[in-house]
């Protein structure tokens, strides 16, 4: 059996291993792992200057931007699997017939189907059709320009928040506050639901109807009941920060990468 020459682009290390093991144990397969890189640039140079693989795995999220951009700095010599730990990325921009992705944590059967599927259509690999699907694939993971900062009202004066220093934001008697890392808080003239759109998925998360998490606020994550999550926060919340049972793996996935 051949083995299948494969190049990891991604930028945790940790990452990296736990792949490479899941790889060794899929069946009727062999792999020869040519190297690792964890940036656009490096991937770059790695493509211009070291054999070819013949099947690289790409995280979307690098230090230095979106993996995608690669795509448009050199020609990529053979098919991708991505993998993302944001299923708002997955579901929305991989509905495409020759292109696959994982999310993290990645799963053994989905990580076994995705490789079958490697080999039933690395032949079509350098069509016009592929590469167009790559093209709508950059345009619909675009960045977004996610909100900075907040400019809030103070004792009858204006004030800048940095979003690195939210804690979280919530729902209270009608109103939407922030609280500040700091113990601060402070009334918005926003809706949850815009403030969830204006800032970075990655660092903040909609743990329920009532609440906007940032991830650096987050403490513990416990069992809750009928399958539910409890998250603590600091500064403490007013109230318990309940996670549903219906987003709660969603949210370990998210929270694990």
């Amino acid at each position: 059996m051949k083995a299948i020459k494969v190049l990891i682009v991604e930028d945790e290390s940790s990452a990296v291993s736990r792949l490479k093991k899941e790889l060794v144990q899929v069946e009727n397969a062999e792999f020869e792992f040519l190297g690792h890189t964890v940036s656009i640039k490096d991937t770059v140079s790695y493509l211009a200057n070291e054999p070819s693989p013949e099947l690289i795995f790409m995280d979307i999220q690098l230090t230095d931007g979106l993996s995608l951009e690669v795509f448009k700095l050199i020609d990529v010599p053979c098919p991708v699997i991505f993998t993302t730990a944001f299923d708002e990325y997955a579901l929305q921009a991989f509905k495409l017939n020759s292109i696959d992705y994982l999310l993290k944590p990645i799963d053994s059967e989905e990580l076994a189907v995705a490789i079958d599927k490697y080999e039933r259509q690395k032949a079509s690999f350098g069509s016009d059709l592929y590469m167009e699907q790559i093209r709508h694939l950059t345009s619909k993971l675009t960045p977004a320009n996610y909100r900075s900062s907040f400019l809030v009202s103070f004792r009858q004066k204006m004030m800048m928040i940095d979003v690195q220093d939210v804690a979280y934001m919530y729902i209270k008697e009608r109103g939407v506050f922030m609280k500040k890392k700091d113990g601060g808080e402070y009334i918005l003239e926003y809706f949850l639901d815009d403030l969830e759109q204006q800032l970075d998925p990655s660092k903040f998360y909609r743990a329920n109807r009532q609440f906007l998490v940032a991830r650096s606020s987050i403490n513990e994550i416990e069992p809750y009941f009928n399958g539910r999550l409890v998250i603590s926060v600091n500064p403490e919340a007013h109230m318990p920060v309940i996670i549903s049972k219906e987003k709660a793996t969603h949210f370990k996935r998210w929270a694990d990468y």
